[in-house]
């Protein structure tokens, strides 16, 4: 276990050295991620093609990872909705209920909250990664209560790319390109009733998302409420909870659907995940709650009841080995022969 401590005051002594540099970095690749995946969505239209063609699509989505590192969170929103309308114009119809949605979330939601909105694209990650179990352990010990809203629309958003790919037609981009401006306004009525149907029907029926986005508050709530009362291990005891909580909510939820799930699958993504969070939970802070000690002190208006708990700090001990040998004389002949006369 020392030799774990050690290594891990190692590298948290190498982060903070070379923060200003590891943060970009991390930060270029979450962006080279983003759009890297917003770009393979493939349903741009055809007339954007050629246009999309003439640069190469590993330098958009570095030029983009760049801008993503240098941009504030607000400007990043907007290329993200503007890239993702993009992939989706090969219709119409589509881009149109992609791009107000995206933008309605942006004006409601993310623009007021640049911290908390992040939470929306490490959901989308989380999900493209088969971890969805570790969200909501992980946003109920760093976030507060109200990201259950970015959460929640990060798995609604999960939910949708099936209804919306079903509505881009294979020769969408074609029939677009033939029909003229007076034609797509005149039928956009009609396709819009589409989408609307088919996003409203997703959203009012009983589909896994609605059970998925329930278990995730629920998890996020009491982890974050346990993971902040004075006692001992609150946050490991928050993240084994949550895992439990995570583990029965989905199999009522499987129940209740009758959906065909794997539960095993689900058994051990909630484990797997668990574990993830305590391997982070490591590496933000261990404590000593041997040395833990309460402090009461009051001043003239209030009465303090502070409890302290140490960090767990391992350092290197600087160890010099001395070797202590007897002192022999030079020669003991000679000071055996000077004895003698005096015997």
């Amino acid at each position: 276990m020392a030799q774990l401590l050690l290594a891990r005051e190692e590298i948290v002594k190498f982060f903070k050295r070379y923060e200003i540099f590891i943060v970009p970095v991390l930060k270029f690749f979450l962006g080279l991620f983003v759009f890297a995946s917003i770009n393979s969505i493939g349903y741009a239209h055809e007339a954007l093609v050629p246009v999309m063609d003439s640069v190469a699509p590993w330098m958009l989505n570095v030029l983009f990872a760049v801008l993503f590192v240098v941009m504030p969170m607000n400007l990043t929103w907007i290329a993200i909705i503007l890239m993702t309308t993009i992939q989706f114009s090969a219709n119409m119809e589509a881009a149109v209920a992609v791009f107000i949605f995206l933008l309605l979330i942006f004006l409601f939601y993310a623009r007021m909250a640049t911290k908390e909105s992040i939470v929306i694209i490490f959901t989308l990650i989380a999900f493209r990664f088969n971890v969805p179990y570790l969200v909501p352990l992980v946003v109920g010990l760093y976030f507060p209560v109200t990201a259950v809203i970015p959460v929640t629309v990060g798995v609604f958003i999960q939910a949708q790319f099936a209804g919306i790919s079903r509505l881009m037609a294979p020769g969408a981009a074609t029939a677009a390109a033939d029909r003229d401006a007076v034609e797509i306004l005149g039928e956009l009525p009609a396709a819009f009733a589409d989408v609307y149907s088919t996003i409203m029907g997703s959203f009012a029926g009983v589909e896994t998302w609605i059970f998925t986005a329930i278990i995730f508050a629920m998890v996020i709530v009491l982890v974050h409420f346990i993971s902040r009362l004075s006692i001992d291990y609150s946050k490991e005891i928050a993240i084994g909870l949550g895992c439990v909580m995570t583990i029965f909510g989905f199999i009522i939820a499987i129940i209740i659907n009758t959906a065909a799930a794997n539960i095993g699958a689900m058994l051990l993504g909630a484990l797997v995940c668990g574990f993830i969070a305590i391997i982070i939970r490591f590496f933000d802070g261990i404590l000593d709650y041997q040395r833990a000690e309460a402090v009461h002190f009051e001043d003239e208006n209030n009465y303090y009841h502070v409890k302290i708990i140490p960090k767990v700090i391992m350092t290197k001990s600087q160890r010099s080995v001395k070797r202590i040998r007897p002192q022999l004389p030079e020669n003991p002949l000679e000071n055996a022969q000077e004895e003698e006369p005096n015997a």
